[in-house]
C-alpha cells in the first residue's frame, strides 16, 4: 500500500508540533487536566484526523468529565477523549489509529441515517445488539475489521504496523481462545487473523470448519466475502445484511452447542435460559478486552436527539409510505411492531427463534427437491459463491442493496412423488372473549409470524420455479369468525400473493373483537370450495390443503363444526384445532384428533410453528 503525499504518519504525527503534552496552553486555557490532555491530543493530530474525517465529521476534544468518546448525530461532532484508550494501556500512536477507527464509525453511522431507510434500519441494529450480546460481539469484530481497513487504506503502512502491534501486544497477545465459548472464538478469531494475518488462532475445530467455511466464499479471481463485507465503499447497511446471512447463522449454530455443552455441565436450569445471563462473564471479558469507545447509551441518545432535530424523519417517511400502499400509517406502524416482536418468540428446543426455525424448515423443502448438477454459472440474487465483489461494491454505492454478483449453480428437481401446490388456510378467533389478558395480542403476532413465513415460502417457490422439472407453488387466505357476516368471507382469499398491505389490513383487521365462537362458518366455506378437480389433486398427491383454526373458547354449535370435519376430512383436507389458554381446551376434543393447546397466550406463536413444521415436513 502506497504512503499518501502529504499526510503525516506514524510518530511523526505526534511530533509534529514539538509541543509537550503535560505542558500549559497559554492558548487554550483549561481548568481540568482531562480536558486539556483532550485538547492538546486532537490539536497535535487534527491534519491528520480531519484527512480520514473528509471534511464530513468535525473533531472536538471532550469536555470536562468525559472519559470516553461521544457522538452528534445532529452536528456530526466527534468528541475525543485520549484518556480512554490510554487507560488501557494504548501508546500515543495507537490511540491516534483508535481515534481514527471511531471516526470511521461515525462516517459509518452517517451514511446509514442518508439511505431512505437507514433511520429504521440503525433502531432496529441498536435494538439488536442490545438484546442479544452475542450479535454485538460479532457485529463488533466485523465492523472493526472494516474500520481498520479503511484507517490504513486512508494512510499509510505505518499505520498497519502500528495496528499489527496493537493486536498483538494489547487487544489479543494470547492467540489461544479455546477457554471462550465457541460462538466467540469465531468472530473473536476472524478479527485477529484479518489483521494480522501471519499467525493464526488457536479454536475449537468445529470453530475452525466454521471459519474455513466462510473464507472459502469467493470469487474465481480470489476476491474473498469478507473482502467485500469489509471494503470501504460497502454500506453499513449491506455489511449487516451480508454478515446476517453468512456469519451469524454460524455464531447461532455455535452458541446453540455451547449452550448444551453449558446445560451438561451445570445442570438443565442453572443458569437460566437466557444466553445474555448464561454466558455473561465470557460477555464481560470480551466487553474488557475489546472496549467501546462510545457507550451503547450514548449512541441511542444521539440518535434520538438526530430523530427530534430531523422532525421525525420516521414519522414522516412511515406516512409517505403508508399512503402509497393505500393502508394507514398506525396500523402500518403496529404491523413492524409486531413483526419485530415475532423474533423474539423462540423454540425452547432449539433456542432459535421459531421463525427462523420456519425459514429452516422452508429451505430444507426448496432443498431436498433439487439435484446439484454441474453448469454454467451465473448471476442471481443470492447463491454459493460470490461472483463479482467489484460488481457489489459498485451497485450498493449507487443504492442498489441486491445486485445480481452472486453464483450458484443450476438445479433439478429430483424425480419423485412431491406436491405440487400446497393450499394453507388460518382461521383466526375474533370473539369477544379475545379481549381478555393478552390472548389478542398473542393471536396477532401468531397470525403475523403465519402470514411473514408463508410469504417468504411463496416468494421462495417463485424464485426457484424456473429452476425445477416441477414447481411448488405456495397459496393461503385467512379467515375469522366473531358470529357475523364476515365470516364466511376470507379477510385474504386464497392465492399465492401476500402483499404487505394484505398483511398489514389482516393484522389490523384480527386485532378487533365481536361476537361469539362461530367457527363452523368459516369451516363451511373452505369445504365448499373443495370440489371435484381439487379434491382429484389432493387424491393424487399434487395438492395438499391444510386448515388450521384458533379458538379461546367452546364453539357455538359443536354438532356443526363435527359435521363440517367430517367432510373436510373425508375430502382430504388436513384441519387442526388449537385452543388458546385453558379456556380453549375444548378444542382438544371438538377437532380431534387433529388438536393442540397452547396452555397461555404467549405459547400460541410456538404451537402454529410446531403445527406447520409437522404438516409441511412431506412437501
Amino acid at each position: 500500500m502506497r504512503k499518501r503525499e502529504g499526510i503525516p504518519t506514524g510518530s511523526a504525527v505526534l511530533r509534529q508540533q514539538g509541543e509537550d503534552p503535560q505542558g500549559d496552553s497559554a492558548e487554550h486555557p483549561v481548568a481540568n487536566p482531562g480536558q486539556k490532555e483532550a485538547l492538546d491530543f486532537v490539536e497535535k493530530n487534527r491534519d491528520l484526523f480531519e484527512h480520514v474525517a473528509r471534511g464530513q465529521v468535525h473533531l472536538k476534544p471532550a469536555p470536562p468529565g468525559l472519559d470516553t468518546f461521544a457522538i452528534d448525530l445532529k452536528t456530526d461532532d466527534l468528541y475525543i477523549s485520549p484518556r480512554f484508550y490510554k487507560k488501557k494501556g494504548f501508546s500515543e500512536e495507537m490511540t491516534a489509529f483508535a481515534t481514527m477507527h471511531e471516526i470511521e464509525h461515525l462516517l459509518e453511522k452517517k451514511k446509514l441515517l442518508a439511505e431512505k431507510d437507514g433511520p429504521r434500519t440503525f433502531d432496529r441494529y441498536l435494538a439488536r445488539i442490545q438484546k442479544s450480546r452475542a450479535y454485538k460481539v460479532m457485529d463488533n469484530c466485523i465492523a472493526d475489521i472494516r474500520e481498520n481497513e479503511t484507517v490504513v487504506d486512508k494512510t499509510s503502512d505505518e499505520f498497519a504496523v502500528i495496528e499489527q502491534k496493537m493486536y498483538k501486544e494489547d487487544l489479543f497477545e494470547n492467540t489461544d481462545f479455546t477457554d471462550q465459548p465457541k460462538h466467540l472464538q469465531l468472530p473473536m478469531a476472524m478479527l485477529r487473523e484479518a489483521r494480522v494475518p501471519d499467525e493464526i488462532c488457536t479454536v475449537a475445530p468445529e470453530v475452525r470448519s466454521a471459519i474455513d467455511e466462510i473464507k472459502a466464499v469467493a470469487a474465481r479471481d480470489g476476491t474473498t466475502l469478507m473482502d467485500v463485507i469489509t471494503h470501504p465503499d460497502t454500506p453499513m447497511s449491506s455489511r449487516l445484511r451480508i454478515q446476517d446471512r453468512f456469519i451469524l447463522p454460524k455464531v447461532e449454530q455455535l452458541l446453540e452447542q455451547d449452550t448444551e455443552e453449558d446445560k451438561k455441565k451445570k445442570g438443565e436450569g442453572e443458569p437460566a435460559d437466557d444466553p445474555n445471563k448464561r454466558f455473561e462473564k465470557a460477555y464481560d471479558k470480551v466487553d474488557a478486552q475489546m472496549p467501546h469507545a462510545v457507550p451503547i447509551d450514548q449512541i441511542k441518545k444521539a440518535l434520538k436527539e438526530w430523530k427530534e432535530a430531523k422532525g421525525n424523519p420516521l414519522d414522516t417517511a412511515d406516512q409517505e409510505y403508508a399512503n402509497a400502499l393505500g393502508v394507514k400509517k398506525e396500523e402500518l406502524q403496529r404491523y413492524r411492531e409486531l413483526a419485530e416482536q415475532m423474533h423474539n418468540i423462540r423454540n425452547p428446543e432449539t433456542n432459535q427463534s421459531v421463525i427462523d426455525d420456519l425459514r429452516d424448515l422452508i429451505a430444507r423443502i426448496i432443498a431436498k427437491r433439487q439435484k446439484e448438477r454441474p453448469a454454467p454459472q451465473y448471476p442471481v440474487e443470492e447463491g454459493d459463491e460470490l461472483a463479482d465483489p467489484a460488481e457489489l461494491v459498485t451497485q450498493v454505492k449507487v443504492g442498489n442493496f441486491e445486485p445480481k454478483v452472486w453464483e450458484t449453480q443450476e438445479i433439478k428437481v429430483q424425480k419423485g412423488k412431491r406436491f405440487g401446490t400446497v393450499e394453507i388456510t388460518l382461521v383466526g378467533d375474533r370473539s369477544t372473549s379475545m379481549q381478555e389478558g393478552s390472548k389478542g395480542i398473542e393471536q396477532q403476532k401468531a397470525v403475523v409470524l403465519f402470514m411473514e413465513a408463508l410469504n417468504e415460502f411463496a416468494e421462495l417457490a417463485r424464485v426457484e420455479a424456473v429452476h425445477l422439472d416441477k414447481p411448488l407453488s405456495v397459496k393461503s387466505e385467512i379467515y375469522t369468525f366473531q358470529s357475523s357476516n364476515e365470516d364466511a368471507v376470507p379477510l385474504k382469499r386464497m392465492s399465492e400473493d401476500l402483499s404487505e398491505k394484505d398483511r398489514i389490513n389482516v393484522a389490523a383487521k384480527v386485532g378487533t373483537f365481536a361476537g361469539s365462537t362461530t367457527d363452523f362458518v368459516p369451516l363451511e366455506s373452505v369445504s365448499r370450495s373443495v370440489n371435484e378437480e381439487t379434491q382429484r389433486a389432493i387424491q393424487e398427491g399434487e395438492l395438499k390443503k391444510i386448515v388450521i383454526v384458533f379458538t379461546d373458547g367452546g364453539s357455538d354449535n359443536v354438532p356443526r363444526v363435527a359435521t363440517v370435519l367430517e367432510r373436510l376430512r373425508s375430502q382430504g383436507v388436513v384441519v387442526v384445532g388449537i385452543g388458546i389458554t385453558e379456556s380453549g381446551a375444548p378444542a382438544l376434543t371438538t377437532y380431534a384428533p387433529g388438536a393442540r393447546l397452547a396452555e397461555t397466550a404467549d405459547k400460541l406463536a410456538s404451537v402454529l410453528a410446531e403445527t406447520l413444521r409437522e404438516h409441511l415436513a412431506d412437501v
